[in-house]
């Protein structure tokens, strides 16, 4: 009787076809137009030779899928779209920095391959531990934001890289030979777009083990662009110190619990000359908790910048004009997709912030929606049917003491004006009062002698007829 771990095994195997080797070898056509000349490079996901284009007569990389051994037909499948997928990345980047992506196509043997422009010089791990002497400060950090520029680019397209190694950042030289950084191997990178397949499993480790960030050791998916951060932060680290931070632990499984567990060694124990504040931006790059790492390239190349050289002007003037961070490359991203807490020790505000951005279901969304609208109908119910009449009862109450109040100022007024005007008219005159004018004020008498002529008539009360007087007429 097989126990179940053989059976699994049993029926691995019958999922595995052996394919022959790619033939690349010098002299090998490729897609009738590219001659392979040399190898250039091997890695876990391709070879890289050097061919010539037989129609352009211009030299071009060609970047051709490998099989790992024991590859089920599940898994070959997933890298041969993994690596179309880098060409889909890099395509539709317009940095400079980035390799450039010229055709994708498959040999008739069923291996998938990318072809790209071809670059002179070497790898930034090459320059570190073959120059004679540390690199200028100034130097790395002006690769650095060369870098970053692609990073910038990648990350507002929604791509993070997930794969930023030494071997990955391509030294080469640009108009008039100023150094160009031209960053590789997009092969891992993650195509965030709606439309993108979900290519890597849950759990499953990508990339470079050596210099990834901690999130991405726990859970190779739910990364954001925080994890190139810090992928970047190991490479300068290493281009200035001429040493991995983790030194003999780059290698083997006891990398993990270093990255995960050990704190960074300042850069200074290495190189005097490093500027704390230099020093200081890179070990925030190297915060354990993404949280707490620039949220962009952005913020990152503003960091560097007074570390750098006038070469970068033109670079850092093309970062600060780039998109923020989008899609997965956002920071706040991972947690929305439900990732596992972060352990940052951050103030609760900045914890808390890619929950705050956490996309709300269309379920969720209803239910908000309906809960809102039965409170407002609810409100304006309660508005109509029991406080409108209970104000409308109160103002027919006072209604009445209002017109009685003024009814009875009217009345007042009304009485008093009588007063005032019935009382000269009914009380009689005596005979001075009728033969004489009005007596004049004061001032009046000293002003001017009297007037007998003023009023020119009497009147009388008995009769009611004025009477002119004949002095006056």
């Amino acid at each position: 009787m097989q126990g179940p771990g053989k059976t699994q095994r049993m029926a691995h195997a019958a999922l595995v076809t052996v394919r022959a080797p790619p033939n690349v070898k010098p002299g090998t056509m490729i897609g009738e137009k590219y001659r392979v000349e040399r190898e250039i490079g091997r890695g876990g996901f391709g070879v890289v030779v050097r061919a010539m284009h037989l129609t352009l007569d211009q030299r071009v990389a060609i970047k051709v899928l490998t099989e790992g051994e024991g590859t089920t037909d599940l898994e070959w499948a997933e890298d041969a779209a993994r690596f179309r997928r880098e060409a889909k990345a890099t395509a539709a980047l317009r940095s400079e920095h980035v390799v450039r992506v010229l055709d994708v196509d498959v040999l008739e043997s069923g291996y998938p391959y990318i072809v790209m422009e071809y670059l002179e010089g070497k790898t930034l791990h090459d320059l570190t531990y073959t120059a004679p002497a540390p690199l200028p400060v100034e130097d790395v950090v002006d690769y650095g934001i060369q870098v970053l520029a692609a990073l910038a680019d990648a990350h507002a397209a929604g791509i993070v890289h997930r794969d930023l190694k030494p071997a990955n950042v391509f030294l080469s030289t640009g108009i008039g030979g100023a150094p160009l950084v031209k960053v590789l191997d997009f092969g891992v990178s993650k195509m965030l777009a709606a439309s993108s397949q979900r290519l890597t499993r849950t759990g499953a480790v990508v990339g470079t083990l050596a210099y990834m960030a901690p999130e991405q050791m726990l859970d190779a998916k739910r990364v954001d662009g925080r994890a190139d951060l810090w992928s970047l932060a190991l490479v300068l680290y290493e281009a200035l110190a001429r040493a991995h931070p983790f030194g003999a632990h780059t290698a083997g499984p006891k990398v993990v619990t270093s990255i995960l567990t050990e704190p960074i060694p300042p850069i200074r124990s290495y190189r005097a000359d490093v500027p704390p504040a230099l020093e200081a931006a890179l070990l925030r790059m190297l915060e354990k908790p993404a949280d707490l790492r620039f949220g962009s390239a952005i913020e990152a190349a503003a960091a560097l910048a007074p570390f750098s050289s006038p070469r970068s002007r033109p670079v850092l003037d093309e970062i600060r004009r780039a998109a923020p961070p989008s899609g997965h490359a956002a920071p706040g991203f991972v947690s929305a997709r439900g990732a596992p807490p972060s352990t940052s020790t951050s103030a609760p505000g900045r914890a808390t912030s890619a929950a705050r951005g956490k996309p709300m279901s269309p379920l969720v969304g209803f239910l908000l929606a309906f809960v809102i609208a039965v409170l407002v109908l609810g409100l304006v119910a309660a508005f109509v049917f029991y406080v409108q009449p209970r104000l409308s009862a109160s103002a027919a109450v006072a209604a009445p003491s209002e017109s009685t109040t003024s009814e009875a100022v009217a009345s007042a007024s009304a009485s008093a004006l009588s007063a005032v005007s019935v009382t000269p008219a009914t009380r009689p005159l005596d005979s001075s009062e009728r033969s004489s004018p009005p007596a004049l004020s004061a001032p009046s008498r000293h002003a001017a002698p009297a007037n007998p002529c003023d009023p020119p008539f009497v009147f009388d009360p008995e009769t009611n007829v004025k009477r002119y007087k004949t002095e006056c007429l």
